[in-house]
């Protein structure tokens, strides 16, 4: 039997390790990606597992403790599976990958007899990419889940309900080399600031059981995720025509060739530059110069457009167009 597994030094690769070949473009094919079922040996060990941790069921003897938001191991089962659920969410609504089919992925880990360990080795993992014809491979770790709850300040004894924290791993491989590309620890909790007013608690805030509050922890957790794929993969294009401009300010609205196919959305921000290339030190190097920046305005039914207000630059913009220089653009954090 095959056994994937994933060292330390993996889990530990900060998200400054990001490929640089992420960004998108909407004239080129999305990277294809496979999901892999998250990993919860962390938290199988945390809330009462005795054996090592599978993702199917029944491989593991389990003690729940009190107010556990797990009564039993198929709850974690279910919980690993819900985070994986959303960890493919969140790469597919972000519209810049082809997110592999689930079923096709476990049915062939099952066909080639590979089996999920709390340790995957890239090469192996590499492996199960190549035959599905993946890019890259996503790999999860359920790192922590945390419910604690809040009493009536007033009343200690009078439960008012549970907060939730939840915390996940996500490890990118690309499949051609084996290597790890990008990492990030990705945390999402309903505790959050003012949520005490005169000494009471905002109730929407907590949830009646520990489970639903690891379950809402989750969903935040899923947010945290979608905000880091939007900002460590970015989409690029350019700008292609001016809308609007006057003789003081030039160019004040702008049309670009991004659009809602790779994700782009209305308030998101881009940079406009040019790029050059030259030569250094015997080797041949592009060269870009910031001219200014945007904000989308509106985003086209086409799919592949966007309206932009100039937010900064304006004058260069127009004067470069004029002049027919290409002008890049690329979305950045806002």
């Amino acid at each position: 039997m095959k056994k994937l597994f994933l060292t330390a030094a993996v889990i530990l690769l900060s998200a400054s390790a990001v490929f640089a070949q992420g960004k998108t473009n909407i004239d080129v094919e999305k990277s294809k990606i496979a999901i892999l079922p998250f990993d919860a040996v962390k938290i199988a060990e945390q809330y009462g597992a005795r054996q090592s941790w599978s993702w199917q069921p029944g491989n593991v003897t389990w003690q729940a403790q009190p107010e556990s938001p797990f009564a039993d191991a198929a709850a974690l089962v279910a919980f690993a599976e819900a985070a994986t659920q959303r960890s493919v969410d969140a790469f597919f609504k972000t519209g810049r990958f082809t997110v592999i089919d689930r079923t096709a992925m476990e049915k062939i880990m099952k066909e080639q007899d590979f089996q999920l360990s709390d340790n995957v080795d890239p090469n192996s993992v590499a492996q199960i990419g190549a035959l599905l014809g993946a890019q890259y491979i996503v790999n999860g770790q359920i790192q922590q889940v945390s419910t604690n709850p809040y009493y009536d300040p007033k009343d200690k004894s009078k439960l008012l309900g549970y907060s939730g924290t939840v915390e996940l791993q996500i490890t990118l491989i690309e499949v051609g080399t084996g290597q790890v590309t990008g990492s990030k620890r990705v945390k999402g909790s309903t505790e959050v600031e003012g949520t005490k007013i005169l000494g009471m608690a905002l109730l929407d805030a907590y949830e009646s059981t520990p489970s639903k509050a690891a379950y809402k922890g989750l969903d935040e957790c899923s947010k945290d995720l979608k905000n880091w794929l939007r900002d460590a993969f970015p989409v690029e294009g350019e700008i292609f025509e001016i809308v609007k401009q006057t003789k003081k300010e030039g160019a004040t609205r702008v049309n670009i060739t991004c659009g809602k196919d790779i994700g782009v959305k209305k308030g998101d921000k881009f940079k406009v530059y040019t790029e050059t290339e030259m030569e250094v030190a015997g080797k041949m190097r592009k060269k870009t110069t910031d001219l200014g920046s945007l904000e989308v305005k509106s985003v086209g039914e086409d799919g592949w457009s966007s309206t932009c207000d100039v937010e900064k630059g304006g004058k260069t913009i127009a004067d470069k167009i004029a002049a027919g220089v290409k002008l890049k653009v690329v979305s950045v954090k806002k």
